[in-house]
This record gives C-alpha cells, sequence and structure tokens, in this order.
C-alpha cells in the first residue's frame, strides 16, 4: 500500500494575508488573482507604514510561492459555469468575483481550494478546505 504524497492545492487570498495558518501537508500554488488582491492592497493602504509593511508581505509571499497562476480562458470558462451556479441558487456573484476567479482557478487545475471565507464560494463544485 502507497502512501499518498502531499496534497495539491490553490491557496486563497484569505489564507495568505492571515497572521499564521497550518498549510503542513498541502503543496500550495496561488492564483494570480490573488496578486492582484495583494498588489490592491499596497496601493490602497492607509499611509506609509501600511503600505511599506504590506509590500513587505507581498514580497515575502512572492518569495514562497513564485509566480501566480495564470487566468486563462478555460479558468474564464470555469469562471462563467461558477457565477452562474451561483445565480442559480439565488445567490450574486458580484461583490464576490475575485473570490469565484480563485475557485475557478483551482477547478481549472481539479485541485482543492484553501480558503477562510469558505461561503463565497461554497455549494459551487469546488472542494473546499477552511482552515
Amino acid at each position: 500500500m502507497t502512501t499518498p504524497g502531499p496534497r495539491q492545492v490553490i491557496v486563497d487570498t484569505s489564507i495568505l494575508v492571515a497572521p499564521k495558518v497550518d498549510l503542513s501537508g498541502l503543496v500550495c500554488q496561488i492564483s494570480s488573482v490573488s496578486y492582484a488582491e495583494l498588489h490592491f492592497g499596497v496601493h490602497c493602504a492607509p499611509d506609509d507604514n501600511a503600505r511599506l509593511s504590506r509590500q513587505h508581505r507581498l514580497t515575502m509571499i512572492q518569495s514562497v510561492y513564485g509566480h501566480g497562476i495564470a487566468f486563462t480562458d478555460t479558468t474564464a470558462h470555469h469562471y462563467g459555469l461558477l457565477c452562474a451556479r451561483l445565480r442559480a441558487q439565488g445567490r450574486s456573484p458580484r461583490g464576490r468575483a475575485m473570490d469565484i476567479m480563485i475557485a475557478a482557478t483551482a477547478l481549472t487545475l481539479g485541485v482543492a481550494l484553501v480558503t477562510r471565507n469558505t461561503n463565497d464560494v461554497d455549494r459551487l463544485g469546488v472542494e473546499l478546505l477552511q482552515r
């Protein structure tokens, strides 16, 4: 009997900005959409100290995770599918577009999404791991 190797996942932005999250046993990748959210946070910081702190965190995240997984045409197809599923459930995709784009990245790769915000993308057919 062979032991399964580490599990591949996409890590949501909510995990990246959390103080400390246990990701042991996981092979983590991030979506380029998370990088977009993190860059937005740097540019919208309320003051220079916050901007420097956020930029430092972004630099550290980039050094750990490297390039983000690109948002491809296939990912765009999955994004549309997930938005349609939300609407069919009587929920609006507005206000959660970035979260759905990250979930679509996980769906495209066939891996789970690690998030702290499961309510944004639950019941859509994407495997979720809450931390």
